[in-house]
């Protein structure tokens, strides 16, 4: 891979909420879950699991608490951000939870050091790799996920952080453009 594959997969990568039903086979979900573990982590502890969930009605009672607690969010959110969410037409529905074949739940262990930071560096390439093979996803942080821990068994040291449905996207967005303007600075920050 060169330099401007790597940069062209990175453009390519998009929010995807819509998915064929077509399932996410065994080899590629193997490849996401080697690329999980090949991101850097804080004392190389790899301070995080993934939980996959196929089925049907844990999905539907996964999206059924994320849409609870997301209704409450949406109404409470800042005014600007209810503007942003309106304009993209972003509402607490997440149908996207049941309409894709598989959820990964990415939770990080909290008695680990730097578990956050390793956590979103995991989840990262995960996207990475999600694209490579070809099927979509939506980075979404629920805005409260206590309820994963009793609903997927994990102890309370485990702190979910993100819920990624996957699998085939039902459309192809263009790809992204680099926006480095106002972002990236030479010595000291020089904005505003």
């Amino acid at each position: 891979m060169t330099p401007e594959d790597l940069l062209e997969l990175m453009s390519r990568r998009r929010t995807i909420r819509d998915f064929t039903d077509g399932e996410v086979s065994s080899e590629s979900l193997e490849r996401i879950m080697q690329a999980s573990t090949l991101c850097p982590s804080g004392a190389d502890k790899l301070p995080f699991i993934i939980i996959k969930v196929l089925d049907p009605d844990t999905r539907a009672k996964i999206r059924k608490a994320s849409e609870e607690a997301d209704r409450k969010f949406h109404e409470n959110c800042d005014p600007k951000l209810k503007k942003w969410f309106d304009a993209k037409g972003i509402d607490h529905k997440k149908e996207f939870l049941t309409k894709a074949p598989m959820l990964l739940i990415i939770a990080g262990d909290t008695r680990k050091p730097y578990w956050r930071e390793s956590t979103w560096l995991s989840i990262a390439y995960v996207l990475l790799a999600i694209e490579n093979e070809g099927l979509g996803t939506v980075t979404y942080t629920p805005s409260d996920t206590g309820f994963l821990n009793q609903l997927l068994d994990m102890p309370q040291y485990f702190k979910a952080e993100v819920i990624l449905p996957v699998g085939h996207p039902m459309e192809t967005l263009p790809n992204k453009k680099a926006r480095v303007a106002g972002k990236v600075f030479a010595e000291k920050y020089t904005g505003e």
